[in-house]
């Protein structure tokens, strides 16, 4: 008889470790969930930011990098024609080494709306899904699937023509080191990342790069975006030198209340 209750205490242990297990699993797994919790959305809460922002000059033959400091600060809170809650940003830009804050000017605004599994931007018309639940590593979601036909149609480059098929997928989970500061639960979110025949060995030849991916610390946001978009057309007949068409932007944090 005392060695059936040692075997059934035996049995019930295991069974505990593995519910004990389990719970534990799924605190790691869920503790993603949120899109919310990946942006400070309350009046008065602000980011700044290193801006790099990438342009080609002289015709297209010249990489020009021109280096600000971006304030990304809640400005106003209502609501879209759907009734979902709306938060509108501000973002100031000022030269990169001020320390004067009389230098801020406006900049663009956006509208960070927020679903019950989304948290969507809206700017300069463009409607992007930044977040979406489930968030675990591996997942993937349309967060183009609102764009129009080639969103980027003035710079007159075709490699944005499929950009709402462009799948974002979260990649990374954990700490992440920006501007020589660790944070804490971060996510990576990469929209796409390729490139054709970069660096430009040959200028006789076409070239490309499209790269869109971003990073998100719980409880502040934002805290790093690569966008590259443009492509080397080789010189036409007659011509030394060939001209790249697209842009460039890089942010980066500095700072937050």
């Amino acid at each position: 008889m005392k060695r059936h209750v040692t075997l059934f205490s035996l049995i019930v242990l295991l069974a505990l470790l593995v519910v004990v297990a389990g719970c534990d699993k799924k605190t790691d797994d869920t503790q993603y969930t949120t899109p919310s919790d990946y942006f400070r959305l309350e009046m008065g809460k602000y980011i700044i930011y290193r801006l790099d922002s990438l342009t080609f000059a002289n015709y297209g033959v010249d990489d020009l990098v021109t280096s600000y400091q971006a304030k990304d600060i809640v400005e106003g809170i209502g609501s879209d024609l759907l009734g979902r809650p709306t938060w509108r940003v501000q973002r100031y830009l000022r030269p990169f080494s001020s320390t004067n804050e009389a230098d801020w000017k406006a900049s663009v605004a956006y509208e960070v709306i927020k679903d019950k599994s989304t948290i969507e931007i809206n700017e300069n018309n463009l409607r992007f899904i930044k977040l979406q639940t489930p968030i675990a590593e591996g997942r993937g979601f349309m967060g183009n699937g609102y764009l129009p036909d080639e969103p980027y149609n003035q710079y007159d480059i075709s490699i944005t023509e499929n950009m709402q098929s462009w799948e974002s997928s979260y990649e990374e989970f954990g700490p992440a080191e920006i501007n020589g500061k660790t944070y804490d639960n971060t996510i990576t979110i990469t929209q796409v990342n390729d490139s054709s025949d970069v660096p430009i060995v040959s200028k006789q030849l076409p070239a490309s790069k499209t790269v869109w991916v971003e990073k998100y610390a719980k409880d502040i946001g934002l805290i790093y975006r690569d966008v590259a978009i443009w492509e080397y057309q080789p010189p036409l007949s007659g011509s030394t030198e060939g001209k790249k068409i697209g842009f460039g932007i890089r942010l980066s944090i500095i700072s937050h209340n």
